[in-house]
């Protein structure tokens, strides 16, 4: 598992090979370092397993990005089709930053790839 920021903001990524699915956990609200690093590392970790996975996206408890998160968000939308993820699912319980990541794979072209689902995760579960 790799983990960047700390327990008031960041992300956690995973791959698990039993699902075959990378799982992204987000909260918080994202420095610019932070923010940045969200794609690379996702899109690392998913260049490391076999085509045709899902990508699971829990963002409940993050909060609306400032311009390097929407950035580093969409390069993460833009690369879906050549890391070989079909499908994304992106779980948000706030209905500000649900619209903002609407809008981002909207305009990166993945609404048709991308399933958004309303939930509450334990705000101590950060893995």
């Amino acid at each position: 598992m790799k983990k960047v920021g700390n327990d008031q903001a960041g992300f956690s990524v995973v791959f698990d090979a039993e699902a075959r699915a990378v799982r992204v956990r987000a909260w918080g609200f994202w420095s610019a370092d932070v923010a940045t690093a969200f794609a690379k590392t996702i899109v690392d970790v998913c260049l490391g397993t076999p085509k045709g996975g899902v990508l699971f996206l829990d963002m409940t408890g993050f909060k609306p990005m400032r311009d390097e998160g929407q950035a580093s968000f969409g390069t993460l939308m833009a690369a879906l089709p050549k890391l070989g993820i079909l499908r994304a699912i992106v779980t948000v319980d706030n209905p500000l930053t649900k619209l903002q990541l609407l809008r981002l794979v909207t305009e990166h072209g993945r609404k048709d790839s991308v399933e958004f689902t309303s939930g509450a995760a334990d705000s101590t579960d950060r893995t």
